[in-house]
Order: C-alpha cells, then structure tokens, then sequence
C-alpha cells in the first residue's frame, strides 16, 4: 500500500544533528553529474538565460573515471553514508553511465541508500531495467502536471502525460527492491488535479506527496510562478527563520567538474576543495570547509553572494536540523583551538 510522505524525507528519521556535530562521515553526498535538463520549469535556474547565471560548474558531464575516484574516496570514511543521493540542478537520467555509475557505488557499499532525483520524462523499460539491476535504492520521481497542458506551462516541453505514466508503471511493476516516491509541487493545483495526481500515481509508488514551492534562486520571482505565499517548508512544516544553514555540516556535493561545495544551493555558493586533487575525507575535515561552517556559526551570510540571498535552505529544512540556538555552544565546541 502506498504510503503518503507527510512532513518527514521518503526514506527515514532525522536525528538532532547539533548534538551529532561534528560528523566523521557526512551524512549524505550529493552527486550532480550532468549540468543540462531537457525541462525548463518555471520555478528553476534551467528556465533562467545561461549568461544570466552565476557560476554553476566549468564541466557539463561528469567524467566515470573522476566519479569512481570520488566513490573510492567515500570508502576511506569511518562510516557508510546515510545516502548516496543523484540530484543537483540538473536531470541525472541524461548522464548515460547513470546505471553504470549506481552500480559501481553500490559494489563498493558507500552508503546505505543510494537514491536519484528525476523528473522521469526519459524514463524507457530499457533503462528502468538498467536502473533495476543497478541497485538503486530509491526513485524519486517530481511530477510537474497531471496533464500535457500543465507540462507545456510549467515546462515549456512536450509531454504526453499517458505516455509517462506508462514507463513509470513499468518501472512500478518491474522493480524488485527499489523504492518509488512520487510527488508534484502545488504550483496552482486545482483540487480536481490534486484528486487526478493520485488518481494517476499512488497505485504505482510506493510513497506519494503533495510538496510545496521553494524559492530556489534569486533569478526568478516567485510571486509569478504562483499567487500563494510560501508559508512552509518543502514537506509541509513550518518555516523557521534560521540564520545558519545546516546543510554543510552533513552534507557534500560533488560538481561535474569535481568541485566539491556545501550546499545544494543551484549556483555555486563556495568551493571547498576538487575531488581530482584532494580526497573528499581531507576536504570535508579541512580547513576551506572548517571555516564556511564556522561563517555559518557566526551569521555571516552576508559576506558571500549565494549564501547572502539564498532561502532555499530554510525551506528544505527539518526542525533536527535547526542550529541557530546552539550556534555559540557550537562556535565553543568545534572551534576551541581557534579561540
């Protein structure tokens, strides 16, 4: 039976993460392995002109040789990741070795659940076979419509709907020990598309959500994307007015070009280290990172542009990983050789 992702991630609990600090292993590593999409959403940096954009990545496509190195480097971690996750500002499904590359990390066992964020418009039985016999521990599939009509509005692409569902239920039907979360964005959703959406979906996922709209750059006003105040987080919680963001003290992503940076931020925020000079185990205890999270303590956004103008993270985040009321004991704890 599927199951409704209500106000918690599709996979698991999140512990409190300012009594976990500092990890020894990162809790989750992104991987972003192709810089293009074959959707231009409303609501993203892909529907933004590229000369408009600020720095994202000097690479499109991630190399397999640089990607396997970064695997081999998570293996030098004291523990496994909690997830190995495929995602970034980009569609993963248009790196061709996409299956190859699941399969080579999921050999060397970096990370308990290895999952991929896509908008499944590419998906064929061919390559959900693929997928399948990769390993992947989780889909997770970002509807956009539950009509051609709202795809040609959202994503100024072509999409038969019909046609969608049916490689989705493929894959459904075809998987053995993959999970399949399915969600759409409430951009306008009309109560009638809403009742369609699970209509269409929650037979063939094994979690389905209704999410809400982030502001995910400054680049677009959000205010024409869609009429409703942004009042909660992504999964439906509350907002809370967070001055540090948490995502660089338990998270790492690692650019097409084998940059690595903090944050799941669309422009590139901060660049602490290169996974083809240095391992990712030195960049994630060295000092470039040690000090971005330190500025992060001591509320200093404003001294870099991403971070200075970016919301992303409060509306991607849990109540566990709210840091602000600990940021001294923190500054105290992590940083006491530097007072």
């Amino acid at each position: 039976m599927t199951t409704p992702c209500i106000n918690q991630t599709a996979t698991s609990k999140r512990s409190t993460l300012s009594s976990e600090l500092p990890l020894s292993t990162p809790y989750m590593v992104q991987i972003f392995p192709i810089y293009a999409c074959n959707f231009k959403c409303n609501y993203c940096l892909h529907s933004v002109e590229m000369e408009t954009r600020r720095f994202v990545a000097d690479r499109k496509v991630m190399d397999f040789d640089l990607y396997k190195k970064c695997i081999d480097d998570l293996k030098q971690f004291p523990n496994q990741l909690k997830m190995l996750r495929f995602a970034a500002t980009g569609e993963p499904l248009l790196h061709p070795k996409l299956p190859e590359m699941i399969a080579y990390a999921k050999k060397q066992e970096v990370a308990n659940s290895i999952d991929v964020v896509s908008n499944g418009a590419l998906l064929t039985a061919e390559l959900s076979d693929r997928l399948i016999s990769a390993g992947l521990d989780w889909l997770r599939i970002s509807i956009q419509g539950v009509s051609s009509e709202k795809y040609r509005e959202i994503c100024k692409t072509e999409v038969d709907i019909d046609h969608l569902v049916s490689q989705i239920s493929y894959f459904y039907e075809n998987k053995i020990n993959t999970k399949l979360y399915i969600k759409i964005i409430d951009i306008d959703l009309s109560e009638a598309e809403k009742e369609q959406f699970f209509k269409l979906f929650e037979p063939i996922s094994d979690r389905i959500a209704i999410e809400h709209l982030v502001p995910a750059t400054e680049h677009i006003d959000y205010s024409k994307v869609s009429p409703k105040e942004m009042e909660s987080t992504q999964n439906g919680n509350h907002v809370l007015n967070a001055e540090v963001c948490p995502q660089p003290f338990y998270m790492m992503q690692i650019n097409p070009d084998g940059n690595v940076v903090p944050c799941c931020a669309m422009e590139t925020a901060f660049i602490s280290g290169s996974c083809e000079k240095n391992s990712l185990v030195d960049i994630w205890n060295g000092k470039p990172l040690r000090d971005f999270r330190k500025m992060q303590l001591e509320k200093r956004k404003s001294e870099n542009v991403i971070c200075s103008e970016c919301k992303t993270y409060k509306f991607n985040m849990f109540e566990e990983d709210f840091l602000d009321a600990a940021a001294d004991d923190l500054l105290a704890r992590l940083y006491r050789d530097e007072q």
